[in-house]
């Protein structure tokens, strides 16, 4: 199943498709070719949509490339060739954008809208991919159309059969799909009065009314405001809502993002946005394009206006209470609500600066970006947040940026209550931006009678200047994506801040969190990528001795790649001192106690991280790892099953790391659970894309050799997928797994060779335990001067 809706992916009967047929252009091929429904697609097209920026001769060698990768993953037949075009095999791969307008065709409108699991391709970018982008949002647009009609046709039947809750459920799901439509709002309004439920009717209205005013600052239809006045003051009434006259005139264009489709609880995602000439319209989507920033998540902005206005109701007997009690708090990623779409990096970085100055406040534990950022789109009520991040408080907010001048909106709320503890606008110059940050952490910590520590900026000598500021946001969004292409440009976004502004410490630091991966994924050199980290970590210290941010990237250029315990550990424990909030901190200094042996401080310092940063998949998986060496399986399977519902294609999950997979498969593996372990195994397979021969030699190895048997069939897996890529290290795990023990130790010392960092914790290694006393083992640790060694 091609999954389109949403984020996209490829599903197979084992689970996910992972590995290189699912990812960019291979999987934006499948996308463009299911979309042309059956019909070929010539190569210069998909050329001139895939690859414009590439000579001619080259771009076809791409496609020829893709169709290969696609082929050799999902089948031969999947894309079938006719002369010069090329089809999708509907009998080798469905869609689910097919089966959505199947069962519109097919008159089935409500099991089509509860199909659509979200935006069409969320998310997904092609760098110089314009022409794709283009493409995108024509069928988009079409896509949206339908489900907004269809949405509309059951709300129209339910109505009909005099069903006025069912007909509420979907005005709401349109609504939540078009939030700027007066005339939406009003037959939500209606429908909602009909089934008896006015105060929600009423509620719908005022949150209507609070997100026109904060987009647009517009006042809703005169219709809806006269509808919600009638509701205030007559006596409540149940019956057929009156008829809505459409205007005159063609239908407004559709939104151009379909929206995850809605909970009964109220609107979920949106994407379309008027221009305020347009606001007073009755209908108010009009299609335009949105850029792929725009795409990620915009989604909170009518769910944080749901809240608001809910909890402005109650304001006036909470104003006054300072939860003074609080001593915990998430930062939720504040709303885009700049009329360029492209903005959505900046509000991002600017709630990611505020997690970052709140983490220095003393006595206050704030929940770490990549938990609070994962609720974004989650429709959820801020108790039912602060009950998933362990908080006490919620903060939460909007960012709109027009030219020169910014404004944001901040509100801090109780999370047990929904009241509102504080809130607060800032109308500034851009130049501010610094400030209102600092501002914003300063009220919140008065508001929680908690000190916040002098103004930092992450340079000790001056704030950086506008321009360096906007590249380092740039960079923070692109760094979490980890492909090519996102960590290369950050790379250069952060050069470039730095070139701009020559002493911008926190610059320099984060550069070391955006080249480490690409070592790691062997984007770039070991070399080239260790002399950068080397300097710019250097380079954040001399400029400010007092950032945590700069002790760790000290920490992991000392321990990862220079091998020097003592100082590594100094400068991480510096780290966590200087930052105590700073998730990443104790995560790395957890590594660094797992390889130096110390497992259950190294439990602890992970337990710390997991409290930051309750929802990082990366962090329950190694917490897990921490208890499988000690021995507490049941605390490791815990563990293990909370990551893989976090992130369950984990790139170390899939064995894609230097060891064997990190997984469950370790606890069987050490309870001698060995089928159970062959099992899970095999869903890995499939999800990093193994062929039926492979899945099968896999099976009978096992039935033949036991797990050395069906160790070497995975070795043979691994060498076809990578070749000559292949890290030694997992090479070495995986032989000594198969009972290979010269050729183990032949690749271990190519590693050593090649000072492949995972080899801190080879110690620790299943498949490298037959060697663990061999001398060749034995002087390798030696050498590196590892604890015990």
């Amino acid at each position: 199943m091609l999954k389109l809706f949403g984020a996209p992916a490829i599903e197979s009967a084992g689970g996910l498709v992972a590995g290189r047929a699912a990812q960019g252009h291979r999987l934006a091929l499948l996308a463009v070719l299911a979309l042309a429904r059956g019909r070929p697609v010539t190569r210069d097209k998909l050329v001139g949509l895939l690859w414009p920026e590439s000579p001619p001769d080259r771009a076809r060698h791409q496609l020829s490339d893709a169709v290969y990768i696609v082929r050799t993953a999902l089948g031969p037949d999947v894309i079938r060739s006719a002369g010069d075009d090329l089809v999708l095999n509907a009998d080798a791969i469905t869609s689910d954008v097919g089966t959505f307008e199947r069962l519109l065709d097919e008159e089935r409108p409500e099991v089509a809208v509860d199909s659509v699991a979200g935006p069409l391709m969320d998310g997904f970018h092609l760098s110089d991919g314009v022409e794709f982008e283009r493409w995108l949002d024509v069928e988009r647009a079409q896509l949206t159309g339908r489900y907004a009609a269809a949405l509309e046709t059951l709300a129209d039947s339910s109505e009909s059969r005099g069903d006025f809750v069912g007909a509420a459920r979907w005005w709401r799901k349109l609504a939540a799909h078009d939030p700027y439509a007066g005339r939406v709002a009003l037959r939500l309004m209606r429908a909602l009065d009909a089934a008896g439920d006015r105060a929600s009717a009423l509620k719908h209205a005022r949150t209507h009314a609070a997100l026109l005013r904060e987009e647009f600052e517009a006042e809703p239809d005169p219709d809806v405001k006269a509808f919600a006045e009638r509701l205030r003051i007559e006596p409540p009434t149940r019956g057929v809502p009156e008829p809505v006259t459409p205007p005159p005139g063609p239908p407004a264009a559709p939104p151009l993002v379909m929206p995850a489709p809605a909970s009964e609880a109220g609107p979920t995602s949106i994407d379309a946005r008027p221009t305020r000439s347009s606001v007073s319209a009755p209908a108010l989507t009009t299609a335009r394009k949105t850029s792929p920033a725009r795409r990620y998540a915009v989604g909170a902005v009518v769910v944080l206006l749901v809240l608001a206005v809910a909890a402005a109701v109650n304001l006036s007997g909470a104003r006054g209470a300072a939860l003074s009690a609080a001593r915990s708090l998430a930062v939720l990623p504040f709303v885009n609500m700049s009329p360029d779409s492209a903005n959505q990096y900046f509000s991002d970085g600017l709630s990611e600066e505020i997690i970052t100055a709140l983490s220095r406040i003393d006595g206050l534990r704030v929940a770490a970006r990549t938990s609070s950022f994962a609720l974004r789109n989650g429709n959820l009520d801020v108790r039912v947040i602060g009950d998933t991040l362990g908080v006490d408080a919620v903060l939460e907010g909007s960012v709109r940026r027009e030219g020169n001048r910014l404004r944001v909106i901040a509100q801090l709320i109780d999370a047990e209550t929904g009241y509102h503890i504080w809130t607060d606008e800032y109308d500034r110059e851009m130049a501010d931006v610094i400030a209102v940050q600092y501002e914003i952490a300063k009220a919140i910590a008065d508001a929680l009678e908690l000190r916040l520590p002098g103004q930092s900026t992450g340079t000790a000598r001056n704030p950086p200047n506008l321009a360096a500021y906007d590249l380092y946001l740039r960079a923070l969004y692109l760094r979490s994506r980890l492909n090519e292409d996102a960590l290369e440009q950050a790379t250069d976004l952060l050069d470039s801040a730095i070139a701009l502004q020559p002493d911008f410490a926190l610059a320099y630091a984060i550069k070391t969190s955006v080249v480490g991966p690409r070592i790691f994924f062997r984007y770039i050199p070991r070399e080239q990528g260790v002399r950068e980290m080397r300097a710019a970590a250097a380079r954040a210290l001399e400029l400010d001795p007092n950032l945590g941010e700069a002790h760790v990237a000290r920490g992991i250029v000392a321990f990862l790649y220079e091998w020097d315990w003592e100082s590594a550990e100094r400068a991480l424990r510096r780290a966590v001192q200087l930052n105590p909030n700073y998730p990443h901190g104790w995560y790395e200094l957890a590594n660094y106690l797992h390889g130096m042996g110390r497992i259950e401080e190294a439990a602890e310092a992970r337990s710390r991280a997991a409290l930051l940063d309750p929802l990082d998949a990366r962090i329950a998986l190694l917490h897990a790892l921490d208890y499988t060496v000690l021995g507490r399986f049941d605390d490791a399977l815990a563990q293990y099953e909370r990551s893989l519902r976090l992130d369950p294609s984990n790139a170390l999950t899939l064995g894609l790391g230097p060891s064997l997979p990190v997984g469950p498969v370790r606890v069987y593996l050490a309870q001698g659970r060995n089928a159970e372990a062959v099992e899970e195994l095999l869903r890995i397979a499939a999800l990093r894309g193994a062929t039926a021969g492979e899945v099968t030699a896999m099976r009978d190895g096992f039935a033949k050799s036991g797990m050395p048997g069906f160790w070497r069939s995975w070795l043979e897996m691994d060498l076809r997928q990578f070749g000559s890529r292949i890290d030694p290290l997992r090479a070495a795990s995986v032989s000594g797994a198969a009972g290979d023990t010269a050729g183990a130790l032949d690749w271990l010392e190519r590693a050593y060779a090649d000072r492949i960092p995972g080899l801190i914790f080879a110690r620790w290694d299943p498949g490298l335990a037959s060697l663990r006393s061999h001398p060749r083992f034995l002087r390798i640790i030696s050498e590196m001067k590892l604890p015990g060694g």
